[in-house]
């Protein structure tokens, strides 16, 4: 709206002063003058002196400088709410200021807060004010300001006056005010609209339900089912505005409010209909365009039939002739209108369901499009062809494919972007073969690094996704990566993923590890390898390695060795620590040369803690392989499903009973200690690091768990002098949902000495979730003091009466959760 206001008084500007201009030279006095214009020019006799002279000012301002122009417009401002804020301001004053606050707002700047004085404008009796005031109210307020309120009696009373300018005025404010809440109180009146005898009146208001249902949806689902009555009443209306209006009324209903099926059968009929009509040229002229007759009509009605349309739909025979009839109109010429209207026509048949007759026109429609000599049409083709893909792939035909590749070669660069776009689109598992080559094709051509750095990204892209011929990705990829010094890390990343793809499938196993050997002897035959050609060599190895350890090539190990040495690791490698691990643990003549390659980062503190973490714990792996081969085959076993999990963790519940019969109590936050702070008491040192070792050294699953967790501290001097070192578990309540009642510590009656029952060889082992799970539990009647309030929050949950454990009041007590008695 702001660029018609800005339009509309450009042109109001450029009238008055090419009019003063010409009249200047014969009259001294410009009030003389300004007089003549609004004499002289039939559309400005309603305009104000003080507004010209105010938009000549303005237009002076601005051509001395933009500074120059803001200042003025403060300076009108606060002239504006000055003079606005005395009392008995007539209307005709206030909607003169209101007519500058608009040009104002036309130039870009905010519009002064006059909203209140243009509400009150609104209830004037002066047609040409209610209409500022409205015009107003439309460009300073959205839909669903607390404002609008105040403008629903006056629209009520707008709508209902005799005077049909009133009546315009009011239906042209109702998309500022409607809202889910207002409409229903609006919704009669609009009604009482659609049968007003003047024409323009009944089409704005059908219009209007439109807007309505649009902007409420199924909150007015009952409410636009009675409106829909009036609006095919409408559909017969003499006029063929109102019919049009009311059959895009309909269809937004239809769409936005669920109404029923057979609404949609007679709306498509109508449409069709009404698209004939205007086909035939049976409209008045005034809907022609040259000698294209009513091309909006046409794509308004095509529009109506896309948002009726799905899949199930069964098509009337009226609407498909009239699409065949849109689809046949002849083609050529210089009117942009038509190949709109085809364009429009394209959407329409990709919306219905399939038809081969109206594939087949739309196929051709499409090729003309993407054959014709201007380049806008192509764009028009590419844009119609991205559209239709996705429906029609398999109708499409050689010629469409070599249309494409013809605007891939045009001089044009952007339309050979969008035709690169639309090609890195039509990829599949079917043709991604044909397109990479194209891709690569033409980056060998262009010239361009940036067109180029695409290219590559695109490609990458597309083999990572749907590539899963290992032997091609190697004869077509592997020439790309190792053409570079520095290869593209995406690519590289997607042949590995080619290759983990092909070693994983049984039917091109083989062929992909012929493939991986072909690739390894073309990037061992340069001397220098990057750190990315590295990584790829490290990821095929690794792959031959988990396939079969023996069948790996000496010469390839001995190779990937010498070309390390030239290179530097990097904390990133994880492929690079993972092979050199393989390596050593299969081939015992190569393990001392791997150490002394790995200590120097391992002995080095210059290096990161994560690059000396790994070098040291690759290390490890080498020196103790018998030690490693056990952890291997037990990591197999483990997710091969050959050993049962005890996910109950019943192996520490000894050594916490150690720790509680040693000393030993649960860890509690210092901070919940009333009138303690976290560094205060004995154990204020173990703070930090206890909050520490919970997110540092606890496992994937203890991190990504509930921050309520339970951390474990032991001090006691017997624990340590047992184990050797002191004992640090950090434990996080999980879910009941997550975790079974198998293999936990039961709960035994007041009294009942559980260390007998941990003795009892025959007792089934009991983890220690179990009790830590049965820490949070409480009876109705337990009172919570200050300890923690996750478990007091915990234990509110579980309603059964049972007794407790000793294990579990100890437990209990360390938290402060134990009963008051």
């Amino acid at each position: 709206m702001s660029g018609v206001l800005e339009k509309t008084w450009s042109g109001l500007v450029h009238s008055v002063f090419r009019a003063s201009s010409s009249s200047s030279s014969s009259s001294g006095s410009s009030g003389a003058v300004a007089r003549q214009i609004v004499a002289g020019l039939p559309g400005l006799k309603n305009v104000s002196l003080g507004l010209i002279h105010f938009v000549e000012k303005l237009q002076a301002a601005q051509r001395i400088s933009k500074q120059e122009e803001e200042h003025c417009v403060e300076r009108e401002s606060r002239e504006w709410v000055k003079l606005l804020s005395c009392p008995g301001v007539g209307g005709a004053v206030v909607a003169d200021v209101l007519c500058r606050a608009l040009v104002v707002a036309a130039r870009g700047y905010p519009l002064p807060t006059l909203h209140i004085h243009a509400i009150k404008l609104t209830q004037s009796t002066n047609i040409l004010q209610k209409k500022i005031g409205y015009l107003f109210v439309s460009q300073s307020l959205g839909p669903g300001s607390e404002l609008t309120l105040l403008l629903v009696n006056t629209i009520h009373r707008d709508l209902a006056a005799p005077n049909p300018l009133h009546v315009a005025a009011a239906l042209a404010s109702l998309p500022t005010v409607l809202t889910p809440d207002l409409t229903p109180s609006l919704i009669l009146a609009i009604t009482h609209c659609l049968a007003h005898h003047q024409v323009y009146i009944r089409r704005r208001a059908a219009a209007m339900v439109g807007v309505a249902a649009v902007r409420c949806g199924q909150e007015l689902q009952e409410t636009a089912g009675d409106q829909v009555p009036h609006l095919l009443h409408l559909l017969t209306d003499q006029d063929p505005a109102v019919a049009l209006a009311a059959v895009s009324s309909l269809a937004k209903v239809y769409k936005k409010c669920g109404q029923k099926a057979a609404l949609r059968d007679q709306l498509g009929r109508s449409a069709s209909h009404l698209l004939v009509q205007a086909l035939n040229g049976a409209l008045p002229k005034d809907y022609q365009v040259n000698a294209l007759p009513a091309p909006f009509v046409q794509i308004q009605m095509l529009r109506v039939l896309q948002q009726i349309s799905s899949r199930e739909w069964q098509v009337p025979e009226e609407v498909l002739e009239a699409v065949r009839q849109v689809l046949g109109q002849p083609w050529g010429g210089k009117e942009m209108a038509l190949y709109a209207v085809l364009l429009e026509c394209v959407f329409t048949v990709t919306a219905l369901p399939h038809h081969d007759d109206l594939t087949i026109s739309v196929l051709r429609v499409v090729l003309g499009f993407l054959k014709s000599s201007n380049v806008d049409l192509k764009y028009v083709g590419l844009k119609a062809l991205a559209s239709v893909f996705s429906v029609l792939e398999e109708a499409l035909t050689p010629g469409h494919l070599e249309a494409v590749l013809d605007c891939l070669y045009h001089s044009d660069p952007n339309l050979q972007a969008k035709t690169l776009k639309l090609l890195c689109s039509m990829a599949n598992t079917h043709n991604y073969q044909a397109v990479c080559t194209t891709l690569l094709e033409f980056s060998g051509r262009t010239k361009d690094e940036a067109t180029q750095r695409v290219i590559v990204g695109e490609l990458s892209s597309i083999v990572s996704q749907h590539c899963r011929d290992a032997a091609w990705c190697v004869g077509v990829v592997a020439p790309v990566i190792l053409a570079h010094p520095s290869p593209d890390r995406r690519l590289v990343k997607a042949l590995i993923q080619v290759m983990e793809r092909g070693f994983q499938s049984d039917h091109s196993s083989r062929a992909s590890m012929e493939a991986s050997q072909e690739l390894l002897l073309k990037v061992f035959s340069y001397d220098c390898l990057p750190e990315a050609l590295v990584t790829l060599v490290s990821s095929v190895l690794n792959l031959h390695y988990a396939r079969d350890p023996k069948q790996v090539s000496k010469y390839f190990t001995d190779t990937l060795l010498e070309r390390l040495k030239d290179n530097s690791l990097r904390e990133s490698d994880t492929a690079v620590f993972r092979c050199l691990k393989n390596m050593g643990l299969n081939d015992k003549s190569v393990c001392p040369e791997i150490l002394c390659y790995l200590r120097r980062y391992a002995a080095d503190g210059s290096h990161g803690a994560a690059l000396l973490q790994k070098s040291s714990e690759t290390c490890r792996w080498l020196t103790n392989p018998k030690l490693s081969q056990r952890i291997i085959q037990r990591q197999e076993d483990i997710l091969n499903h050959r050993v049962p999990l005890d996910l109950t963790l019943s192996f520490l519940d000894g050594y916490v009973v150690e720790s509680l019969e040693g000393g030993g109590a649960p860890y509690k936050p210092f901070s919940d200690t009333p009138g303690q702070t976290p560094q205060e008491g004995p154990d204020s040192h173990w703070g930090s690091g206890t909050t520490g070792a919970t997110t540092s050294t606890g496992s994937e699953d203890a991190r990504s768990s509930s921050s309520a967790g339970l951390t474990f501290t032991s001090h006691g001097s017997n624990i340590l002098s047992n184990r050797g070192s002191s004992i640090m578990s950090s434990m996080v309540v999980p879910s009941r949902r997550v975790w079974s009642t198998t293999g936990r510590i039961r709960k035994g009656s007041e009294g009942e000495d559980l260390t007998r029952h941990y003795g009892d060889p025959t007792s089934p082992k009991e983890g220690l979730l179990t009790t830590l799970l049965r820490a949070g539990e409480d009876d109705d009647d337990d009172d919570v003091t200050e300890g923690s309030v996750e478990m007091a929050d915990e234990a509110q949950e579980d309603k059964t009466p049972d007794a407790r454990s000793q294990l579990t009041q100890a437990l209990l007590a360390g938290l402060g959760m134990a009963k008051i008695k």
